[in-house]
């Protein structure tokens, strides 16, 4: 369900999936992207961590969808607030995604590259600015071996922030492996959705 036809990253997942790989899709996209968490709702061996605004369409992705039977624990939603500032969106990801991403030591991570969290996009209300997308995806691509990062266009609405998010995140993905400095304050109604999520994913990740 959504804006597409087809969900590229669940094809490729489950691909790596059956050649017994474990697999973490990382979704940026402003919307939730349900699609996707509703394949690998219950599978151990695929991780589905989101950052979305919230309440948006298709509106899912709250902080207590964490995968079902053997796959609890497997999905992941950091639903953020319209207005929430690339400081506070960093932070997030710094202490949600990147911590849960590294403890399941995946063999591929998949990115679902939406550039519809950026500030100057027209319909998301997040506040990332291009330069952000590099940061994420060169602190994913420590998490894996070489060569095992995957990103995939998804949503934008501004052909500019598209371009720019698109190349910083390529870059970020060949960039050396110094470690990446992120914000660690969560500010304004951010902070307790925040709180919420490492509450609920506490029973199955190391999280602070």
């Amino acid at each position: 369900m959504g804006f597409c036809l087809f969900n590229n990253i669940a094809v490729a997942a489950a691909y790596l999936r059956a050649q017994g790989e474990r697999v973490a899709v990382v979704d940026w996209d402003v919307h939730h992207g349900n699609g996707t968490q509703h394949s690998f709702y219950r599978d151990p061996d695929i991780l589905y961590a989101s950052l979305h605004e919230f309440p948006f369409y298709p509106g899912t992705g709250w902080v207590t969808e964490t995968g079902a039977g053997p796959g609890s624990g497997s999905t992941v939603n950091v639903p953020l607030p319209s207005g929430t500032s690339a400081s506070s969106y960093l932070a997030a990801f710094g202490r949600v995604v990147v911590p849960i991403v590294a403890e399941f030591a995946p063999d591929w991570l998949l990115i679902s590259a939406g550039f519809d969290a950026h500030v100057r996009d027209p319909l998301g209300g997040l506040r990332l600015e291009s330069v952000d997308y590099g940061r994420m995806a060169r602190c994913l691509a420590q998490l894996v071996p070489a060569h095992r990062t995957v990103a995939f266009l998804e949503g934008g609405y501004d052909l500019d922030a598209i371009a720019e998010g698109a190349r910083y995140s390529v870059e970020g993905t060949l960039a050396n492996m110094d470690p990446v400095e992120l914000p660690t304050e969560v500010d304004g109604s951010a902070a307790r959705v925040v709180d919420l999520s490492v509450e609920y994913l506490q029973q199955f990740w190391e999280l602070r």
